[in-house]
């Protein structure tokens, strides 16, 4: 990590802490994009599909809340030469985001940089309230108290069923959805021809859940949240005069356009253009007869991205 005075405890604690609220963001993003949604699901579900929006919800609003405090903390910092404290908004997230609404960027480098600006979106003001709600305790720990109340009503799932029906993802990331489970499909076929089916199987298993295009277009708008406060880190954090770190550098990943992000971070392809190349020439040269029409199926149902009519290459724009 770039910056004088990295190699003080006070330094790294603060790099750790940034690198901490990130892996926490990402990993929530993550874990709800593949919540099984198609806008009209409530009670059609099993709780065993259910409990994940909770995992990612607890792990994502924590990210969230510690990106937001260590951003006022650092400008506080560079303000006054002392880290102001920020423990007394607790898991207040909707006020954590006021606060960074109101801070003055202009006197930093980056201050007019990218990602700056407060997102807005069709989820507001709703979504906002509804994080901090589960943040601050009332939808955390909802089926602990459901054991004691008796409710059988679970407003989280509600709201978060009521959002999906709300959003559409782009084009692009409907694509990158479509090479996701086209890839999982493939690296199954191979492991099967070639009897690794047990080798490759543990492997494998984040494909079971592929991911929905309503869930991850509310995944994404929590992203621009986070993206926001991780811009704002990585603004006042950017070659000061004080030898703060340059956070921005581990916050990477929380910095790049909707598009990319879900490319690249959650579907987790190396390089789009690439993947889609790869997988028609799978698709042209790999023998195996027994699955062929299965493959030919699936593309039929409009699962896939291999445009075999026009000789479409998908393309997208680099980081």
């Amino acid at each position: 990590m770039s910056g004088q005075g990295i190699g003080t405890r006070r330094w790294s604690n603060l790099v750790s802490e940034t690198q901490f609220a990130a892996d926490l963001v990402l990993t929530g993003i993550r874990r709800v994009s593949s919540l099984p949604m198609d806008g009209n699901i409530v009670g059609e579900i099993s709780y065993d599909q259910t409990f994940p929006l909770h995992v990612g919800l607890h792990t994502y609003t924590s990210g969230l809340e510690r990106l937001c405090k260590l951003a006022l903390a650092c400008h506080g910092f560079l303000e006054t030469g002392t880290f102001v404290p920020v423990r007394g908004y607790s898991h207040r997230i909707t006020e954590l985001l006021d606060a960074l609404q109101e801070l003055d960027l202009s006197a930093f480098s980056k201050g007019t940089g990218e990602y700056l600006s407060r997102p807005s979106d069709e989820y507001e003001p709703e979504l906002n309230d509804w994080l901090q709600r589960y943040a601050s305790g009332a939808g955390r720990y909802e089926l602990l108290d459901s054991l004691s109340s008796g409710a059988e009503a679970l407003p989280t799932w509600e709201a978060w069923a009521e959002f999906c029906s709300r959003g559409e993802v782009s084009d692009d990331v409907r694509r990158y959805i479509d090479m996701h489970y086209a890839t999982g499909y493939v690296l199954r076929e191979v492991a099967t021809s070639h009897d690794l089916e047990s080798v490759a199987s543990g492997h494998l298993e984040e494909f079971d859940h592929p991911f929905s295009e309503r869930s991850a277009a509310v995944a994404l708008a929590m992203y621009r949240r986070a993206r926001w406060a991780a811009s704002i880190l990585d603004a006042v954090s950017y070659y000061t005069h004080q030898e703060l770190p340059i956070l921005g550098e581990a916050l990477v990943e929380l910095r790049q356009t909707t598009n990319n992000f879900f490319a690249y971070v959650i579907a987790k392809l190396s390089d789009p253009e690439v993947v889609e190349e790869e997988l028609l020439a799978h698709r042209e040269n790999f023998v195996s007869p027994s699955e062929d029409d299965e493959f030919d199926e699936w593309q039929a149902d409009g699962e896939e991205l291999l445009h075999a009519e026009t000789g479409d290459v998908a393309s997208v724009s680099r980081p």
